[in-house]
This record gives C-alpha cells, structure tokens and sequence, in this order.
C-alpha cells in the first residue's frame, strides 16, 4: 500500500491507479493539446523563469474546466490525497496538476519539487502515460536515495511515482520518442520556508 511505502521509505510506485481506457483517454488528449500547440515551454520557480535545465512543455489543469479524462484523474488523485493525509498526518489540503511532454532528447537536470520561500508541495506525483514503453527508449525518472543510490523508472503507461517533495531530488533522463506524463504535486497550507 502506498500509505506504508511513504512512511517507511518516502517514495513508492503503484500500478493502475487509473483502467487503462483511462489512462488512454488521457494520453490522447494529452498529444492532442500538444500538436496544437497548446503546451508551452515549462519554466521554473515562483517567479517562472525560463531555463535550459528542462526540457518539457506543460499544460496546467483548470480546476475550473477539466476535461472528463482529466476529472476522473483528479478524482482518484483526490481519494489517493485525502488517505495519505488522513493515514500519514500530512495536512494535505489540495493539488495542482498539469500534463508534461518531453520530446524526444529532452530532459530535466536534477532538481527537487520545493519552491523557494514555500513549503507547500508535500508529495510529488507523476503518473505515466506512455503506450508500450521499452526500458531503451529511455526517459526514466531517477530518483536519488539518501544513501546514495538511484532508482529509474521507467514511464509506463498507468505507473503512477509517489514521493516527499522536499526530500529526493530527482531528474528526468532524455528518451528516444515522446514522453507523456501528468506531474502533480500534493499540498499543504504554506507554513514557512523550508527550501
């Protein structure tokens, strides 16, 4: 259970948080935005600032106006959000989503999901929507554990990557063909600067 891996090792992988009908529904919305250019190239920061350290272009989910693929993500991630909460005593109050595309040979430097001066984003998520995914086509996410090592993972369709914001940094390795995910970020009221 993802409650259990968080606490004991500060990230996890779970599968099928989404039917794959799901997942599919938003993949292919997901490059459908892209080739209308409907994604913009991500910046970074509070203050959003253009960077050579990633490569990526985003759209951010309107909380206002999903789409039905995008709600039935956000519902399940809303389930997801309030267990960890509940179970781990996080004080999870909401979340920001948004789709990433990687083309291919683009990739993000190592970094952590912790905005300066704002400790808000408690748990960071992407969940994968890449069809027939092959370990050689690259695009792993490499998280950095505490004693040194790394784990990828590989960008599966219907993986979901669950781990503490402030706590692994990570980078996103360049694949050989496009890379579809939905990077999202569990929050907390901001309490003060942690990063």
């Amino acid at each position: 259970m993802a409650t259990n891996a968080l606490a004991a090792h500060g990230w996890c992988v779970v599968s099928n948080l989404l039917s794959p009908a799901q997942t599919q529904a938003l993949a292919t919305e997901c490059m459908v935005m892209h080739d209308a250019r409907l994604l913009m190239p991500a910046r970074v920061g509070a203050d959003h600032a253009a960077t050579l350290l990633r490569g990526d272009h985003t759209r951010w989910f309107l909380p206002e106006a999903l789409s039905a693929p995008q709600q039935a993500f956000a519902d399940r991630i809303d389930v997801l959000r309030i267990a960890l909460s509940r179970n781990l005593l996080l004080g999870l109050v909401d979340s920001e989503s948004h789709y990433a595309v990687y083309t291919p040979g683009a990739g993000y430097a190592r970094h952590l999901d912790c905005l300066r001066n704002n400790d808000a984003r408690v748990i960071s998520a992407v969940f994968y929507l890449n069809d027939a995914w092959q370990d050689a086509e690259g695009g792993a996410l490499r998280l950095y554990l505490a004693d040194q090592s790394y784990q990828d993972v590989f960008p599966r369709a219907g993986t979901l990557v669950l781990f503490l914001s402030a706590q692994f940094e990570h980078e996103v390795l360049p694949a050989t063909r496009h890379r579809m995910s939905i990077a999202c970020w569990m929050r907390q009221r901001m309490i003060g600067a942690t990063c």
